[in-house]
């Protein structure tokens, strides 16, 4: 397991695609390579029972193949350490902002964000415009009037694509022993962190409008975010929106083909 040291925390990372002396390196990029110097993306999932691996297995090896993929679980996600607090959308764009100082990465990255991952991909290229090349953004949230009381207890993961009784079900399931592993881990996240006051504790943002980086949205047209695509649209002078009909908020598992051809389109743009 690939461990790496940022903002005080132990996170799990996973790097593909690199050449072969990236990939020997310690952290991920080994600025000393004189290979081609390729685009840079990283990858940024969603929240509570997501972590890296539906990256993983949906669009970073076919990236990888253009591009030096970065994966990693979000702070108390995945195999990454759990603290007791620090789960703002800011303490967020501080890990990311660790991560690309410890590989390496002083080149503006590609920012491929997921639901919640798209809340803290906006926040970055709000905060570091200079190390943001692109955004990708798949059912992206971001906190407008009310969302953090939204976010509160169940109804919070209501809000990122599962309703109350999928979660209860998934913190039961014990069939399968890795299930089990995670729901447990899942409950403790929820139960034992400051995860929850401190998403209800976020403020609205008002400045959509500021971001300057190329921007690529993709909803569902069932997504119960559906507001969010059309003021993205609206407000990012660089945004780019697509609807794709008939999908929920689990679009980039419900199309990840789609969402697959669209990403290296939109990578194709910065060869």
């Amino acid at each position: 397991m690939a461990e790496v040291v940022a903002n005080g925390l132990k996170f799990h990372v996973q790097h593909v695609g690199q050449s072969r002396a990236a990939q020997d390196h310690e952290h991920g990029p080994d600025p000393s390579d004189p290979s081609e110097p390729r685009p840079q993306v990283v990858m940024l999932h969603g929240l509570v029972i997501d972590n890296l691996s539906s990256w993983y297995y949906t669009l970073a090896n076919p990236l990888a193949l253009h591009a030096d993929v970065h994966l990693y679980d979000l702070r108390g996600h995945g195999l990454s350490e759990m603290p007791k607090s620090g789960y703002s959308v800011e303490d967020n764009v501080n890990d990311l902002e660790a991560l690309l100082n410890e590989w390496g990465i002083d080149t503006p990255v590609h920012l491929f964000g997921n639901s919640f991952g798209g809340v803290v991909s906006l926040a970055f290229a709000h905060r570091h415009p200079e190390r943001v090349a692109s955004l990708f953004l798949i059912e992206a949230h971001f906190a407008v009037e009310g969302w953090g009381e939204h976010m509160a207890g169940s109804l919070a993961l209501a809000a990122f694509g599962l309703d109350e009784d999928a979660v209860q079900g998934w913190l039961a399931n014990n069939a399968d022993r890795k299930l089990s592993r995670l729901a447990k881990r899942s409950e403790r996240f929820l139960m034992n962190t400051s995860l929850i006051d401190d998403l209800q504790a976020e403020q609205p943002i008002g400045w959509l409008g500021e971001i300057s980086c190329p921007t690529y949205a993709m909803y569902g047209s069932e997504s119960d975010i559906l507001d969010r695509a059309k003021e993205l649209e609206a407000k990012v002078p660089n945004c780019e929106l697509e609807i794709v009909e008939g999908c929920s908020h689990s679009l980039l598992t419900e199309r990840s083909a789609l969402v697959r051809d669209r990403a290296l389109a939109w990578m194709e743009r910065f060869d």
